[in-house]
């Protein structure tokens, strides 16, 4: 159980790398500028471990993603039946909602709530 729980924690530095890798991607091999920068960010903070930094990049992607759910709901709400498409839409988009909601929440608790625990437990010495 241990390890699971050493796994699950450093998943979303991961999981914020390769999904700032991948948007910036176009075909056949080239990046964008600022797709390049945020993956230096995020390798940054997997070497370096910073605990604000780490706060900060959790809060906008968490912040970020609730302007996604509403952009989902907006579009979603511009079908006149729910038909399959809207299905499609609506449940893929919650998916990946509910995904990036799970690593942001998993960054956010691992820089504060186990970083203050680490804190209480060296104050005592």
């Amino acid at each position: 159980m241990n390890k699971t729980k050493q796994i699950i924690v450093k998943l979303p530095e991961y999981y914020m790398l390769i999904l700032a890798i991948l948007v910036g991607y176009k075909p056949p091999f080239t990046f964008t500028l600022i797709s390049l920068g945020l993956a230096a960010i995020m390798i940054f903070q997997i070497v370096y471990k910073n605990k604000i930094s780490g706060l900060v990049i959790s809060s906008l992607f968490l912040l970020i993603n609730v302007f996604m759910l509403f952009a989902l709901i907006s579009e979603f709400k511009e079908f006149p039946t729910f038909n399959s498409e809207a299905k499609q839409l609506l449940f893929g988009g919650l998916l990946i909602w509910l995904t990036n909601l799970f690593f942001g929440g998993i960054m956010f608790y691992k820089n504060t709530i186990v970083s203050s625990k680490n804190f209480l437990v060296i104050g005592r010495n």
